[in-house]
């Protein structure tokens, strides 16, 4: 017989309709286990894809195979040098870090003055004072909304110029401020914003922030060559985990400390960090897609079940159906038929109820809570038609157990049925 004539057949779709509401409760409560299934795999695989996109966004411009050292304090003598010796960096040390590495692509001291006051008028607060370089915003790229960042002008000139964050420019001029050109007081001198930038959330930066050119840094605070940290990245093609090794190594060996002393020099993977979460990203995108698959997978079992049941109860009926004359492929496509039926309505309405909650945490509870690191957490097309798909296709295999019985049953011991 003809499977796609038998679907569009309407006396086939009356007996589906009469099937499923002649026990309506027990085909609900069967039905909301693949409901149950699907709106997990939708929402857990759109929460994962949200905050994927969320590390996306927020890193954009961000160089991720990065990494920060600093001088620690060393745990060991060595070469007659007491234990508990105090390393600091130097620019020198950054001069010979580039000869000796030229596969950096980008490298950036920088020196940082928490709780400096700021004034302004009678305003003041208080707020962490950067010295950096231009390099420095082209690994960690903050969205300049006024003016220009630190340029390399301002180095060489130590210009007494300021690039602000938003949230500071708003605390001094006000909800659309216009601060380009005014000068403001940072400590004991006066300096001219340049800048205003804004920035997503971020692992490396954030909004409240004042940034001035490294050298007026170094001769306002009188840091001489001393440097707190350098921030260095990599091209991505580099493994950065196995370049801090050896960045560490070749440090310890100009600064004196013993090779085994892990305290001397210290560091953050920037890069290792973030290949880290976009792995355990990508396992919640797994895990989302196992358990949504096993839930889904037990609930169309279940609809097996209860067609296992509606079979039994239907025995009489199918036996006189056999002596009017159906063949067997009429009651089995029957049976399929209502399989796939009951499947597909309960999935797609586990598909509404998780897309509105997705539409829900996208359009409300995302822009209201700012630190949530999602952005458009969905699921594409392909990826849900995929499991539409495999969803009938599983809801068919566990029709056919059911139709099987169903075509097994002799008319003669049908009408002995009672």
């Amino acid at each position: 017989m003809n499977f796609i004539k038998f679907v569009f057949d309407p006396d086939a779709w009356s007996e589906v309709y009469a099937a499923i509401r002649k026990n309506k409760l027990r085909t609900i409560l069967t039905m909301i286990g693949v409901a149950w299934g699907m709106f997990l795999f939708v929402l857990l695989l759109g929460v994962t894809r949200g905050l994927q996109n969320g590390f996306d966004r927020n890193l954009a411009d961000a160089a991720t195979n990065s990494l920060f050292v600093w001088g620690g304090t060393t745990s060991m003598p060595y070469q007659g040098f007491q234990k508990g010796r105090t390393i600091e960096l130097k620019m020198s040390d950054v001069r010979q870090i580039q000869a000796r590495f030229p596969q950096i692509s980008l490298l950036a001291p920088r020196n940082s003055k928490p709780n400096s006051i700021l004034t302004y008028g009678t305003k003041y607060n208080f707020y962490t004072v950067n010295g950096d370089y231009p390099d420095q915003n082209r690994m960690f790229g903050k969205d300049i909304i006024q003016g220009r960042f630190i340029n390399e002008d301002d180095i060489k000139t130590e210009s007494k110029v300021c690039v602000i964050g938003i949230e500071v420019a708003e605390q001094f001029f006000g909800d659309k401020p216009k601060p380009l050109g005014r000068e403001i007081r940072i400590s004991d001198s006066y300096y001219t914003i340049v800048g205003v930038y804004d920035t997503p959330s971020s692992p490396v930066e954030s909004k409240d922030q004042v940034f001035i050119p490294f050298t007026t840094f170094q001769k306002i605070y009188n840091q001489g060559e001393t440097i707190q940290y350098l921030s260095l990245s990599l091209p991505n093609n580099y493994d950065i985990v196995a370049f801090e090794k050896e960045l560490k190594t070749y440090l310890k060996q100009i600064k004196n400390i013993a090779p085994e002393d892990d305290q001397g020099i210290g560091g953050f993977n920037l890069g290792e960090m973030l290949g880290k979460i976009m792995k355990f990203v990508k396992g919640m995108q797994f895990l989302a897609i196992v358990v949504g698959g096993m839930t889904l997978f037990s609930g169309v079992i279940a609809i097996a079940s209860i067609l296992l049941i509606t079979v039994s109860e239907r025995t009489k009926e199918f036996g006189i159906r056999r002596a009017l004359g159906a063949i067997p492929a009429q009651i089995r496509g029957q049976i399929l038929l209502e399989s796939v039926v009951l499947t597909l309505i309960a999935g797609l309405g586990g598909i509404i109820f998780a897309a509105l909650l997705l539409m829900v945490l996208n359009e409300v509870i995302i822009p209201s809570n700012k630190n949530i690191p999602l952005y458009n957490a969905s699921i594409d097309l392909f990826t849900l038609f995929t499991a539409l798909a495999v969803m009938v296709v599983m809801a068919t295999l566990a029709g056919l157990i059911p139709a099987q019985r169903a075509i097994q049953i002799k008319p003669i011991d049908a009408l002995r049925d009672e």
